[in-house]
């Protein structure tokens, strides 16, 4: 398959994993091997790590589909993902003796019982739906607004804030900072009614 292929929906994508279609496997590969390799070499894996992950992954989409557990709410891409994201961060959990036991052997990181962590996944999925509509909107609001929240966010008190933008008093950097907030709130509920 080459890399101008036309795109294959998420339910396709299903299929042909159940059906362990060659071209549909090589298209999960070409599109999404990347961005898991990123993930897991930005957390201190490997590019083998990275395929170990990515492996894990599919086998854990196969099992879900075999036993008919799996019911997409999202793009395959999220969800595989998600997985992915999930599987590498409980190896780097399991590594840590100080704060886990030792695993005892590879094969109990093969085996991850996906229905474990399907609650945890989802909330994943809906924790990134959140950030996404709070970076969304966060973008509408003014320069000065996405500022005074940012240094908001940064712990900066309401004095630094006002000294920063030159405000009279510090009665007006809280002002200023009520009306931001809530217009980032009103965007942001206009943006979940739609």
């Amino acid at each position: 398959m080459n890399r101008t292929a036309r795109e294959i929906t998420s339910n396709k994508i299903l299929k042909g994993i159940i059906e362990n279609d060659h071209e549909v496997m090589e298209y999960i590969y070409e599109k999404y091997f990347e961005s898991i390799k990123g993930f897991v070499v930005r957390h201190g894996g490997t590019r083998d790590d990275a395929w170990d992950i990515f492996q894990d992954g599919i086998i854990a989409i196969y099992e879900q589909l075999k036993n008919k557990e799996l019911v997409l709410k999202n793009t395959f891409h999220t969800y595989f993902f998600t997985i992915c994201k999930y599987t590498w961060l409980k190896v780097l959990r399991d590594k840590d003796k100080r704060y886990y036991e030792q695993i005892e052997s590879s094969k109990e990181i093969e085996q991850i019982n996906l229905k474990d962590y399907k609650l945890e996944i989802d909330e994943l999925i809906e924790k990134e739906k959140r950030i996404k509509l709070y970076s969304n909107n966060f973008s509408k609001l003014s320069k000065e607004c996405q500022k005074l929240l940012k240094l908001l966010s940064l712990g900066h008190s309401t004095q630094e804030i006002a000294d920063s933008f030159n405000y009279k008093s510090v009665g007006f950097a809280y002002k200023k900072r009520r009306i931001c907030k809530e217009r980032l709130v009103k965007l942001i509920d206009q943006d979940v009614i739609k």
